[in-house]
């Protein structure tokens, strides 16, 4: 799921969509039969042999190589799409989990403490399995910029963040996530189910994009720092200006 010379992604989102259709659907499909059927080998076999395209494509697609350091050009903003095929594997993968954990929960007849314990895991992994789709469907990981302040797509809320809110660059990011402090939470603006106001702080989903994560760290600080290149953000020579401040040799 590279990009190409222009930054878009070379797998969009009706791609990935029809990736979780077969895959995904083909798990969501089979939970029931995991369920009422636990006792017969083929719904738990279907089940692995699904869990395996999922590491499969996810090993394939990391064996070709880093994510790019390039943004996608458009008139007055910078996007760093996020990553289709990482959020649609990520939501193929968890169907058959969940199929897998539930027949062997059922599968116990006198469900003991141990059984009761496999099943609130089971949950823990439904909820996932929904988090994921929502993702998916939200396009988590997405990053504009604009010479205004930029807008963060996260799991459940998308946030618009003006230049002059943001206290300082983000955090150094633990597990592909940064940290923006935010100075003046009254002009942040969100939206999405789990919209929250005075956001001390907001992550940045960088393991989620489809850009490489320490080169979006980066320019959202160059952007923090030199707020006299702001005005180019959305032009050509805007995005070669940003690559060369920051050493990045251009493909």
């Amino acid at each position: 799921m590279s990009l190409r010379a222009n930054g878009e992604s070379e797998l969009g989102r009706r791609d990935a969509w029809l990736y979780y259709v077969l895959v995904g659907g083909a798990g969501i499909v089979l939970l029931p039969f995991t369920i009422v059927w636990h006792a017969e080998w083929w719904p738990e076999v279907a089940a692995v042999v699904l869990l395996l395209v999922t590491a499969v494509a996810g090993v394939i697609r990391a064996g070709k190589g880093p994510k790019p350091r390039t943004l996608v050009v458009r008139p007055g903003e910078f996007v760093a799409p996020p990553s289709y095929f990482g959020l649609a594997n990520s939501a193929a993968a968890f169907p058959p989990i969940v199929g897998i954990l539930f027949s062997v929960a059922f599968d116990d007849d006198d469900w003991g403490v141990f059984t009761w314990m496999l099943f609130a895991v089971t949950m823990v992994f439904a909820y996932f399995m929904v988090a994921t789709l929502v993702m998916l469907a939200r396009g988590t990981g997405r990053l504009v910029l604009r010479g205004d302040g930029l807008t963060v797509v996260d799991a459940f809320v998308t946030y618009d963040v003006p230049w002059e809110a943001i206290m300082t660059g983000p955090l150094p990011t633990v597990f592909g996530v940064g940290r923006l402090g935010i100075l003046w939470p009254e002009l942040v603006r969100s939206r999405g189910p789990l919209r929250r106001r005075n956001q001390q702080r907001i992550q940045l989903q960088l393991q989620r994009s489809a850009v490489h994560r320490e080169f979006l760290h980066d320019t959202v600080n160059h952007y923090l720092n030199h707020p006299e290149n702001r005005h180019a953000i959305g032009t050509r020579e805007g995005l070669d200006r940003l690559l060369g401040a920051l050493h990045v040799q251009q493909v």
